[in-house]
């Protein structure tokens, strides 16, 4: 009878640890990744941009930039917050604030950064999207002074 509960217990604790590996394969990921739903609006993006940014998946959040029409000066934007987020890997998104802008298919974007070694980084930008047959592209970083702000 005692050997028919240890039996149980790693049957039971066998299926949990499959359930755990079936949830989060590969597979169940793109089957989510292709619903029509998941990239259906520009802040939805620009949320991933920066998620992507934080969990240190710079190849993800780089291909949802439209290199070819982004600026040089958000191109330089992207550069370093790649350079900052493999530079310090305490570095980490504490508060990430969306707000539409005034343009269509913008998006205002207030981050802030946290990391032990240094002060809080407090950053806003102005993102512009485009829709593609991939979903929402971001083609635009602008950041913005916080003062200029307060003067409008």
């Amino acid at each position: 009878m005692a050997r028919s509960r240890y039996v149980w217990i790693m049957g039971i604790t066998l299926v949990c640890l499959l359930g755990i590996v079936a949830w989060k394969s590969p597979q169940s990921v793109m089957v989510s990744l292709t619903q029509p739903h998941y990239a259906d609006s520009p802040q939805a993006a620009v949320q991933r941009f920066w998620g992507y940014l934080d969990t240190r998946q710079l190849e993800l959040a780089e291909q949802l930039l439209m290199a070819k029409e982004l600026n040089p000066l958000g191109q330089q934007e992207f550069e370093l917050w790649k350079a900052q987020v493999k530079n310090n890997p305490l570095i980490s998104l504490k508060k990430m604030e969306l707000a539409d802008s005034p343009q269509p298919n913008s998006v205002l974007v207030n981050v802030e950064w946290t990391s032990p070694a240094k002060e809080k980084i407090v950053q806003t930008y102005v993102m512009e999207t485009q829709a593609t047959s991939e979903g929402w592209k971001i083609i635009q970083i602008q950041k913005l002074d916080v003062q200029s702000l307060a003067l409008q």
